[in-house]
């Protein structure tokens, strides 16, 4: 029972203190908001919600109200939330942007919650929503410019599949395994997404931007020994197996491109870097390699040639790599200048001639 259902209910506040307790109750799902029970005395309202992973889906039924957030942002240290909300009784009209949507019992509606809205109810209404942290939809592919408020019939479709795996999700929360709540929560997400935005999209640029972010994060922390895929998956809130995905049209898996890169780190070091005197082992121990047997015969399958061959200032195969005398660098960098901007090539001096 990890993810109990928690019950908020204004029936346990004062009549008149009912509008600014459901203000916080809303407050504590998706940040602040303003309600007021539009016209009618006060404010009746129930809300019953899970948490699986990083995403809360919530019942929520109402009287007669307003809520409205008139400030753009979130509040400092607030995390911006979306929501996908299927309404099941009564009738709401939202207004964000400019846009005025009438949502029915049987609608679907998707809205970027930390934008200034107002959604009134002049009548009680019920219905079912998924509240989800921006960062993920964003990690899907869709920036958050393509966030603005969508509405469609969820009566079929891929929308009525949405909504009926939200109400399984929710009633089997509190039975859900630590070991399967992840994999919920992303087939969860990308379920609800899907009516908005094409498959193919989703697919392509979610792939995109997970793996531009795995990349990221790998260069971040090449130089930690303990970065793994596990590590990736907790920092990125996402499966292995998803990473495994987004990666798949890489040509290599992830952790084989964690090899791969710190290699070329080293390689770079052994080649350019300064003569700092650190050792064959200093170089690979400051790049992630907790062995030096085994940065050397990943080295070796790699580029063919032992690392102490390409160390600068060996006497291996690449010696001969040794710095140009400065004369010839700039004649050199004046050659590349001249090829740029096809002016005349200047001469070489004659005694550098032999040289290069």
């Amino acid at each position: 029972m990890s993810n109990s259902i928690v019950s908020l209910n204004t029936s346990t506040a004062p009549a008149s203190l009912r509008p600014d307790y459901w203000s916080q109750a809303l407050g504590t799902l998706c940040g602040r908001l303003r309600a007021d029970p539009f016209h009618a005395g006060t404010i009746d309202g129930h809300i019953d919600y899970a948490t699986i992973s990083r995403l809360r889906i919530c019942q929520i039924e109402v009287s007669q109200h307003r809520i409205a957030h008139p400030a753009s942002g979130t509040e400092p240290g607030a995390q911006p939330v979306v929501k996908v909300l299927f309404q099941t009784y009564g009738t709401s009209l939202f207004e964000q942007d400019g846009r005025r949507l009438v949502v029915s019992p049987g609608d679907c509606l998707l809205y970027d919650v930390s934008r200034p809205h107002v959604i009134t109810s002049p009548a009680l209404t019920k219905h079912h929503v998924v509240i989800m942290p921006r960062s993920l939809v964003e990690q899907r592919g869709i920036p958050p410019g393509q966030l603005y408020a969508q509405q469609l019939s969820a009566r079929e479709g891929a929308a009525r599949l949405a909504h009926d795996f939200v109400i399984s999700s929710f009633n089997q929360a509190p039975a859900l395994t630590p070991a399967c709540e992840l994999q919920v929560a992303e087939a969860l997400l990308d379920l609800v997404l899907l009516p908005f935005f094409s498959e193919a999209a989703l697919k392509r640029s979610g792939r995109e931007a997970l793996t531009s972010r795995i990349k990221a994060l790998i260069r971040e922390n090449l130089s930690d020994p303990e970065l793994n895929i596990e590590q990736l998956s907790e920092a990125l809130d996402c499966t292995k197996r998803y990473l495994h995905m987004s990666f798949a049209e890489e040509g290599t898996t992830i952790t084989g491109y964690i090899w791969q890169k710190r290699l070329e780190r080293c390689r770079e070091e052994l080649e350019y870097g300064p003569k700092s005197g650190k050792t064959l082992t200093d170089i690979a121990f400051s790049w992630g390699f907790s062995s030096s047997s085994h940065f050397t015969h990943l080295f070796k399958k790699r580029y063919g040639v032992p690392p102490s061959a390409v160390q600068r200032g060996s006497n291996g195969p690449y010696a001969d790599f040794a710095p140009l005398p400065a004369t010839r660098h700039e004649h050199l960098a004046a050659l590349l200048k001249a090829d740029e901007d096809g002016s005349r090539p200047p001469a070489i001096p004659r005694s550098q001639s032999s040289e290069l």
